[in-house]
């Protein structure tokens, strides 16, 4: 074997340890986005049920809550602006899930429960109200998803055992 033999084994020795490589590396990153989705779509969960449990613990702002998906006209002074804070807060967290959904942090599985829930509560008048009022605090993108995809769509009742009631 000569010189020059010795060299193109080599270079295709090489080529090949660069392909395995990169493999290895494509691999390591579809693991680690994996990984990240993963983390992410727990940390939406964590903040979402930090959201809900406000209305199941607090009696009071259940109250609150309840009259304000009616329509703001049921509710005073203060209960109007706590009502309000609650829903800011809550269309913050769909805003952010909105962006990480488009990066594809989000599973688009969960997305899609997420964007059915925040379509539902929009069927509110009270939650209508709270976004005519304060929906420029949004981002632009996030607001233009809102009225394109979820303001004329279909909605279903939340709470479809008591509301009839009350």
């Amino acid at each position: 074997m000569d010189l020059d033999q010795i060299a193109n084994i080599a270079e295709i020795s090489a080529a090949a340890l660069v392909i395995v490589s990169l493999i290895y590396v494509a691999i390591q990153i579809k693991q680690n986005t994996k990984a990240t989705q993963l983390s992410t779509t727990q940390a939406f969960i964590d903040t979402f049920s930090k959201v809900i449990v406000h209305i199941v613990v607090d009696k009071e702002f259940r109250d609150i809550y309840w009259r304000g998906l009616k329509g703001l006209s049921n509710l005073h002074g203060s209960e109007t602006a706590a009502f309000a804070a609650f829903f800011m807060h809550t269309f913050r967290a769909w805003e952010s899930y909105y962006f990480q959904s488009q990066a594809g942090a989000l599973d688009d599985r969960l997305w899609g429960g997420f964007k059915v829930q925040l379509c539902d509560v929009f069927g509110y008048p009270g939650v209508r109200e709270i976004w005519s009022a304060r929906h420029h605090q949004l981002s632009e993108e996030f607001r233009e998803f809102v009225e394109n995809e979820i303001a004329g769509a279909e909605s279903k009742p939340l709470y479809v055992f008591q509301e009839a009631q009350t």
